[in-house]
Formats: C-alpha cells, sequence, structure tokens
C-alpha cells in the first residue's frame, strides 16, 4: 500500500487516511475531507460529483481510499474519482514515522516541520486598468503592488518591497529583489494567507511576463517551483471556527486589522469610499477605521501619483506598507505556535504553474 507522499497524478493509489472534518456535501457537488495519514500530515482530499452525505464515512474513523490521485491544486490536496475508486473500513494503523525530506528527491508532500526554513509571504497585486477585476490568468490585468517576506524561524522582522513609482520598471526593481531573497531558500517552505487568487501563482506570472529583459532574469519564475508551499485554508476549518482570525485569537495569537485610524495621510476614509455599496464590502459604514483591500487598491494609486496637497506622502507610505505585512506576524505566530507544523506542504515544481 502506497503513503500520500508516494501518490502520482496519474493511475491511482490506495491510501490509508484518518477523517477529520468533512465540508460540502450537496447532491452533484464538490466535497472536502480534511485527513490525516500515517505519518500525521494532515491534507485534503476532494471528491467530485459525490456527494460525501452518501459515502459511508465517519469522522474520527480511518479508511483506505484506492484510486487516489494528486490534486494539480496549490493546496496539499488529493482528488478520489467518482466512478472506479473503492472505499474501505480500517482498523486504526500504526503512526508511520515521516522519512527525512532527503530519501526522495523530489517529494510532492511532506509535513511543514520537515523542512528546516519556513518563510511567510504576501503578495499585493494592483489592477492595472481600475476598477477592472484582476484576473490571475490574464497577467495584464495587473501588477505587483508589494512583497513581504518575513523568516518565521528567525526574528521574523519583516522584508517589505513596496512600489514607489508608477512606471512598470519599479515593478521589475521589485521583482528583481523578490527573486535575489527566494534564490538562496530553495527547499524553504513559503506560507501564505488563504487568498483567491492565490498570492503565489500572482507572483509567477508577473515574474514570467517580466524576466528575460533588462532587469528580471531569464526565467525567474522558476525560483518559485523549488520551494515547497503550505497555506492557512484547513487551519479554521480543523478549529471549528468561521475565519483564521477566529481559529488564531483561539490561541491566543491577535489577529488585529489595520486601522486606517492610526495613520494621518491627509485625507479622510469618506472622500474615497463615499460611492462604495457597503453591502459588497465588510465596513459598517464609510468612516469605518478598518482598512481593506479595496481601500489599498484606491490608496496605492494616490501615493504612486503624488495625489493632492493634503495628502502626507509618507504617512500613506507607512499605512500601505503596515497593511501589506500586516499578516507576516499572524503567519509567523501560527508557525511558531506549531499549528501547522502537520500541514501537508507540496513541492511547487510541475504543480499548478
Amino acid at each position: 500500500m502506497q503513503t500520500a507522499r508516494t501518490v502520482t497524478a496519474e493511475g491511482g493509489s490506495a491510501v490509508p487516511l484518518r477523517v477529520d472534518h468533512i465540508t460540502g456535501g450537496t447532491a452533484g457537488s464538490i466535497s472536502t475531507l480534511y485527513c490525516t495519514d500515517t505519518e500525521g500530515t494532515e491534507l485534503q482530499l476532494t471528491i467530485r460529483g459525490i456527494s460525501a452525505t452518501n459515502l459511508p464515512l465517519e469522522t474520527d474513523e480511518w479508511y483506505c481510499f484506492d484510486g487516489v490521485v494528486q490534486s494539480t491544486s496549490l493546496g496539499a490536496q488529493l482528488v478520489f474519482p467518482s466512478e472506479g475508486g473503492t472505499i474501505e473500513p480500517l482498523d486504526t494503523p500504526d503512526r508511520q514515522p515521516s522519512p527525512p525530506v532527503d530519501d526522495d528527491d523530489e517529494p510532492w508532500l511532506l509535513q511543514m516541520g520537515a523542512t528546516d526554513e519556513r518563510i511567510a509571504v504576501t503578495v499585493s497585486p494592483r489592477p492595472t486598468h481600475a476598477p477592472e477585476k484582476i484576473n490571475v490568468e490574464s497577467p495584464e490585468t495587473f501588477e505587483i503592488g508589494a512583497v513581504c517576506f518575513a523568516h518565521c524561524d528567525r526574528s521574523c522582522d519583516a522584508t517589505v518591497y513596496h512600489r514607489e513609482e508608477p512606471d512598470r520598471r519599479d515593478e521589475q526593481l521589485l521583482l528583481e529583489h523578490v527573486v535575489e531573497d527566494l534564490s538562496s531558500a530553495e527547499g524553504a517552505t513559503l506560507v501564505t494567507h488563504t487568498n483567491d487568487p492565490s498570492p503565489l501563482k500572482l507572483l509567477y506570472q508577473r515574474l514570467e511576463r517580466a524576466s528575460g529583459g533588462d532587469i528580471v532574469p531569464t526565467e525567474a519564475e522558476q525560483v518559485l517551483t523549488r520551494c515547497f508551499h503550505a497555506t492557512t485554508s484547513g487551519v479554521a476549518v480543523r478549529a471549528e471556527t468561521d475565519t483564521l482570525s477566529e481559529a488564531a485569537r483561539q490561541l491566543d495569537i491577535g489577529a488585529d486589522p489595520v486601522s486606517l485610524d492610526a495613520y494621518d495621510i491627509g485625507i479622510d476614509p469618506q472622500d474615497w469610499r463615499e460611492d462604495w455599496n457597503l453591502n459588497s464590502v465588510p465596513l459598517s459604514d464609510v468612516s469605518d477605521g478598518r482598512m481593506i483591500d479595496r481601500d489599498y487598491t484606491t490608496l496605492v494609486e494616490r501615493y504612486l501619483t503624488g495625489g493632492t496637497e493634503s495628502l502626507d506622502v509618507a504617512e500613506l507610505a507607512r499605512c500601505l506598507k503596515s497593511y501589506v505585512s500586516a499578516d507576516l506576524d499572524l503567519l509567523c505566530d501560527l508557525v511558531t505556535h506549531g499549528t501547522m507544523d502537520q500541514l501537508g506542504c507540496p513541492r511547487l515544481q510541475d504543480r499548478f504553474f
């Protein structure tokens, strides 16, 4: 019987898994099983076209899922076929030790704690034609406004690369710094928030578009494929909370939003929110002090173009950089707390990109 570590995208494998949590379940929809394998690695099993409520599954019980294939998603996911697969109950198997990474030259999945270096990453896009919606499959619809890093196993001091000029050359200079930093982190696990679209795919698409020019080196996007990836997507589900922030609070980890009230930028939120439909954003009114992505999209344009005479550009810079790096502390705290140590971390190479 093969373990999850050797599951491939073709052929199907028999994988023993403990079912921890089930989501979805509507007839004909996609159901997701949050599972744990015999190495203690937490992962997700996607079932397409079959309602989980129609499967003979109980939480905290072990099953052999035969026919499982590797997902092409960035997440630690397996896929169970709607036809041809079988599920059989199992007695609780013995816990298997997680083998060293060196035992497999190209492991696609391993426990987060098995890698030495964990780097929290945030990526903030900037629409090229606001208010056009960003389409990650169309990299011409966005640029990168900021990329931030923090080494979770060190001081967790943030490195913030933020745009300073509207010219696209400034984005390329930012991406050049990102490539230099990640080039020295081969084999590290990149930890990201659960965002849609994926922060790493946004970064990959823009790196691929900029590579080979006079600033960003050829095939610069490949720097991402040599790393592993862990996301917070399963943390809230396993903590049985609605949001990651609520799950963090259960662990006494702070997750306070950035407040516009903390920065005297010289303009009032009502100035740019007055025409917003508040039913579509998580704000109580136009004067709500909480900063959201839509605020960032608006304010970064004013920052890059100089704005108005009343705008305090230096204070706005502090505000923007605080916002784009705000998730780093949360991600680092989740890592150092041990909350994510058993999370499946797929290698990015040949997956999703």
